[in-house]
């Protein structure tokens, strides 16, 4: 979608999903009050997993809060050398001293970047057709920003682009962001992809936030490349990629090592203002890069050229840095997704996420083992991978994660149930408006 977006103009896809949108809510009827009970318990029983608990609640409390949202990052990036280098040296320390899911699985659809950000930021689960950005931009969310808004955060986003992409004029402020910053508002310079490079981005985004008022929560968007990752400027080339020069694989790493590069000069930026101890950090990759999967991919990332490999290369990284808080003696890795990433941090700032109407679960609490949803309706849970191929738990495979085989689907159902049922509820939340309404129910409040 973002591929077409580029092709046929935004307006245009807005016009598209406009279709979309005015169809389902033409013909859709009102839920009645046993459908509404039905989505009010799915979010009562999963309390415990979401709600404020575990030695890390409220560990950061009271501290400003930085997302950033990294353009096509996956997981593997984190370690990886070519050449003898690290692709992202200062990404890895980070990785070492800090708080890294190491499982996370890519949560987006067809909305790609805008999925991630409703998933991050509000979490639920996007719509596996069309962009929620466009269907369901009117809606009253219940999101990260706007709850932290609520307890006298400053709220700012930052994507250097223009605000019509994805919608993003209407989507943030719905998303609880006070103000939005976008291509207009930042000193051009040199572009690389589709809009101003990440160094240029962050260290000018570095100095609007060290005017904003404490504390505050920012989320700033990177674009620098993008699939099909074609080029890469020769002036900004560190790495000797080898045979992969001039590919989009060669130009991907070249761009993921520009990008650790830029997030150096803005922690830097921050020590320097005096914000680094007081600010933490959320950074995550917004989805998959978008490969052809070829069998040289597969061994140059280190997994099998088959449905499962390809699935499970497509990890996204979620780090999260809380100065002065030590980082466990083992990266985390039970399985985790974008949904997850809201929960997690409000927790981590002393706020309950348990009266809220959101699907993540806090990671840091007690998460359950449940199954994460992700592209093509596909999850995976602690044992098991199931690649969806139809409506029927029959119709997809169950591969043990532990030998990578395939087995009977049986070993499957009770996560594709509830897999199927988190899809079910995130839609009708998503097509009948419901963040806000079941919050109140949950928090007893007429």
């Amino acid at each position: 979608t973002t591929h077409l977006a580029r092709q046929i103009g935004v307006l245009n896809l807005h016009a598209v999903d406009f279709g979309g949108f005015v169809s389902r809510h033409l013909v859709r009827p009102d839920l009645d009050e046993a459908e509404y009970a039905d989505v009010l318990s799915f979010f009562a029983e999963r309390r415990p997993l979401r709600e404020g608990s575990g030695p890390l609640f409220g560990a950061a409390g009271d501290r400003n809060l930085l997302m950033i949202q990294v353009e096509s990052l996956q997981a593997f990036v984190i370690g990886y050398r070519i050449g003898g280098e690290e692709v992202t040296p200062f990404l890895n320390s980070l990785a070492r001293d800090n708080l890294l899911f190491t499982n996370v699985t890519d949560q987006t659809e067809e909305g790609r970047s805008s999925d991630s950000e409703l998933a991050t930021q509000v979490s639920l689960l996007p719509p596996d057709r069309g962009a929620a950005a466009f269907l369901h931009s009117g809606n009253d969310y219940t999101a990260l920003a706007s709850i932290l808004a609520e307890r006298g955060y400053q709220t700012l986003s930052a994507v250097p682009f223009d605000g019509a992409f994805w919608n993003r004029r209407i989507t943030h402020p719905a998303y609880g962001f006070d103000r939005s910053l976008f291509a207009d508002e930042f000193v051009p310079g040199e572009e690389i992809g589709w809009g101003l490079n990440d160094r240029d981005f962050l260290v000018q985004a570095a100095g609007r936030l060290a005017e904003l008022d404490e504390p505050w929560c920012a989320y700033l968007l990177t674009l620098s490349l993008h699939h099909p990752f074609e080029g890469f400027p020769d002036h900004r080339k560190r790495l000797d990629v080898g045979p992969w020069e001039g590919a989009p694989f060669g130009n991907y790493l070249h761009t993921m090592h520009h990008f650790d590069e830029a997030l150096r000069s803005l922690m830097a930026a921050f020590e320097e203002s005096g914000l680094g101890d007081r600010t933490v950090m959320v950074l995550w990759g917004d989805h998959d890069a978008g490969f052809e999967w070829r069998p040289e991919i597969a061994e140059a990332l280190g997994t099998s050229h088959d449905a499962a490999g390809w699935y499970l290369s497509q990890q996204v990284p979620l780090l999260i840095r809380v100065p002065e808080l030590a980082a466990p003696a083992s990266a985390l890795d039970r399985p985790a997704g974008h949904a997850d990433v809201a929960p997690t941090v409000l927790a981590l700032l002393g706020v309950d996420p348990g009266p809220y109407a959101l699907t993540g679960r806090n990671l840091l609490g007690s998460p359950g083992s449940g199954p994460v949803v992700g592209e093509y309706r596909c999850w995976r849970d602690a044992t098991h991978l199931y690649l969806r191929r139809g409506p029927l738990l029959s119709d997809g495979e169950c591969v043990e994660l532990e030998t990578m085989k395939q087995v009977e689907p049986g070993a499957c159902s009770d996560g594709f149930e509830a897999a199927r049922r988190e899809v079910e509820i995130s839609r009708l939340v998503l097509e009948h408006d419901l963040q806000q309404r079941l919050g109140k129910s949950l928090a007893g409040r007429p």
